[in-house]
């Protein structure tokens, strides 16, 4: 448990909770039942920091089988993300996703899944011994053993929800109440996305260009054209999302439209990744040229093997202001997929915060 005589008093907030977005859909009977909103906490800094001026809030979104709470509390007890940034004077805003934790669910919504401990253990808290990927021996930084049993396992995992088997409707549902949640907050954000949760800031972005200063994105979903992870697989047929994203020229049948290529990766321990071709020129996503981009990637999770491709691809795709930072290029090494909730999260948070600092001095 976290010591409280080591809590930073500069993270002490002020909290209002709401929900956005969501419509009233008729049922046979013709009663309504308001359905895709979403819960949002908002926690505001009692304490502002003595650095730059944080002018843009952060809203943190969560990945798959995930809620809000990631961003709070870590499993081992310390204080998670949220602290540290309201520590250093950003307004946070963290959501559950539509049809997850606090915000509603529905039979009719479709068909929820849940995976097992097997399968959490071999992808984020002990790829050491059961990941399956070149850089899974290189993870050393989740607390505790990270398999059932070790009471920091054990609180991660209660923590795990069932989610949506159609990323199409959860993707669309979580672009809907983001862009509502954007309109509430009147001015440009900066999203921060995580996994199957990095899918969302894209989609947000792309029907709110001038509500969205910057996006940090957390090893989010990919490769291009692909799914790895609880099930691998294709997916995402508009190259970064499974739900419909704006390109120019129009993509509107997105098997046929792409001229795609396979390109050959830098090195032996990476995946050869999809991208568009370069003839016919590559489609633009037109509505995020103007968003400075952050790709972050963790040195022994399994998405060290295709996020060159994802940030290549998006350059290619006209996101042209777009870093991929590499976590042990910095000297942060040993991270997994989970690298906000582990011993050195507060260093990965501090590299994200330098970066978000340089893009605001820069204008």
């Amino acid at each position: 448990m976290a010591d409280e005589s080591q809590l930073d008093i500069s993270a002490l907030h002020r909290r209002e909770v709401f929900y956005v977005g969501g419509q009233y859909v008729p049922d046979s009977n013709g009663n309504h039942t308001l359905q895709g909103q979403m819960y949002v906490e908002r926690l505001i800094p009692e304490i502002k920091s003595r650095g730059p001026d944080r002018a843009s809030p952060i809203i943190f979104i969560h990945g798959a089988t995930r809620s809000g709470m990631d961003w709070l509390t870590k499993p081992d007890g310390q204080p998670g993300w949220a602290s540290f940034f309201l520590s250093q004077g950003f307004e946070c805003y963290l959501v559950d996703l539509p049809f997850r934790g606090r915000s509603p669910w529905y039979p009719k919504n479709g068909t929820m899944v849940s995976y097992p401990a097997e399968s959490i253990q071999a992808l984020f808290t002990d790829t050491q011994h059961f990941g399956t990927w070149p850089q899974a021996k290189l993870h050393t930084q989740w607390p505790g053993a990270g398999t059932i049993g070790d009471p920091i396992f054990d609180q991660f995992f209660a923590s795990g929800l069932q989610i949506l088997s159609d990323p199409a409707a959860q993707e669309k549902a979580s672009q809907m109440a983001g862009a509502a949640l954007l309109d509430r907050i009147g001015e440009p954000a900066i999203l921060l996305g995580h996994s199957a949760g990095g899918s969302i800031p894209w989609l947000v972005a792309d029907i709110r260009p001038d509500l969205v200063k910057i996006i940090v994105a957390l090893e989010p979903t990919g490769p291009p054209f692909c799914k790895i992870g609880f099930k691998s697989g294709s997916g995402a047929p508009y190259g970064i999302s499974t739900a419909p994203i704006t390109y120019s020229p129009p993509v509107t049948d997105p098997a046929a439209d792409f001229a795609k290529v396979t390109v050959r990766a830098p090195s032996s321990d990476m995946m050869n990744c999809t991208l568009q071709a370069e003839s016919p020129p590559p489609r633009q996503l037109k509505n995020l040229a103007g968003i400075r981009v952050l790709v972050v990637t963790a040195q022994a999770s399994y998405h060290a093997q295709y996020d060159w491709g994802t940030a290549l691809y998006l350059r290619q795709a006209g996101v042209k202001n777009l870093d991929n930072l590499k976590l042990e290029e910095k000297g942060i090494y040993g991270n997994g997929h989970m690298m906000f909730m582990e011993k050195n999260s507060d260093d990965v948070a501090a590299e994200i915060l330098r970066w978000i600092d340089r893009c605001e001095s820069t204008g």
